[in-house]
């Protein structure tokens, strides 16, 4: 992703009004939430792709832009909402 959707991920991130409970991360869109967590490898939603395997698999094309700990859509997102796995402001260089 460019760095221009990386900084307003990290904006929106560092408004702590993203997330619906504050005091109460991770919001359920982070890899930690309620949602989020299915979507990790071992996720219900996750294992799916594991299982397929090849562009679908954690590392491959497709999963990994479901990893929230890089620069994906989930990187993104968990920035976002600053989540555990990629808090705002933690963009990688």
């Amino acid at each position: 992703m460019t760095d221009k959707t990386t900084s307003a991920a990290d904006q929106l991130g560092a408004q702590k009004n993203t997330n619906a409970i504050p005091q109460g991360n991770p919001s359920v869109i982070s890899s930690a939430g309620a949602i989020g967590k299915q979507f990790n490898p071992e996720g219900s939603i996750g294992q799916i792709g594991q299982k397929v395997g090849g562009p679908f698999s954690k590392d491959g094309l497709v999963g990994s832009q479901f990893d929230a700990s890089k620069d994906g859509i989930a990187g993104h997102v968990e920035r976002a909402v600053d989540g555990p796995r990629n808090p705002s402001g933690s963009a990688q260089k």
